[in-house]
């Protein structure tokens, strides 16, 4: 009888999760993420929350391109879909390219914060770390909690607060992207609005 020594034991769980995760048919109003090597099931976002993905992907000039609800490939156990992400047109994947993206290819990444206490933590502690940890640029931080945005830049391998500022005031990203983002269509979430996740 061959026995797994415990490396491989984990490999293959992860292996079994990711494949899981692939497979699974999610139930519509619903999205899936891997974080942490657990699948996390959360309802689809309301249009509040969506406002500044949408935003981003209409206003980003070339060369730079926008996407909304993109899965990404943090690592084999953390594949988080981000609310916006901005990279190269020139670094695109192309059609044949796994579904989820590499980090390394991002300019910058947007999470428009949610209601609920444990996606709070996620977007401000738990995916400020792991995006820091792969060496992307940019966290752009969208809180429509309190109607304000966060902007970090990376310094070696923890992101630091360059900017901030209220909804209604306008965002520069920094180079190599130097192109401003405006915030006037952005709105708080008011007690009658579902932030759902």
């Amino acid at each position: 009888m061959a026995y797994l020594s415990q490396a491989e034991a984990d490999v293959m769980k992860k292996n079994q999760i990711i494949e899981m995760w692939h497979e699974l048919e999610v139930p519509d109003g619903l999205h899936v993420e891997l974080l942490d090597g657990e699948l996390v099931m959360q309802a689809n976002p309301g249009h509040l929350h969506d406002l500044p993905g949408r935003s981003l992907v209409r206003h980003t000039p070339d060369p730079f391109e926008a996407w909304s609800e993109r899965g990404l490939l943090v690592a084999d156990d953390y594949r988080p879909r981000a609310d916006a992400v901005i990279i190269r047109s020139e670094d695109r994947p192309g059609d044949d390219a796994e579904s989820d993206w590499p980090a390394q290819i991002l300019l910058a990444v947007v999470e428009t914060v949610s209601t609920t206490r444990t996606a709070i933590k996620r977007d401000w502690d738990d995916k400020r770390e792991r995006y820091a940890g792969v060496g992307i640029p940019v966290y752009l931080i969208v809180d429509p909690n309190d109607a304000t945005w966060h902007l970090l830049e990376l310094d070696g391998r923890h992101y630091v607060e360059t900017g901030k500022g209220i909804f209604g005031q306008p965002i520069t990203l920094p180079d190599p992207m130097g192109f401003t983002v405006q915030t006037t269509g952005w709105h708080p979430y008011g007690q009658g609005d579902a932030a759902s996740v």
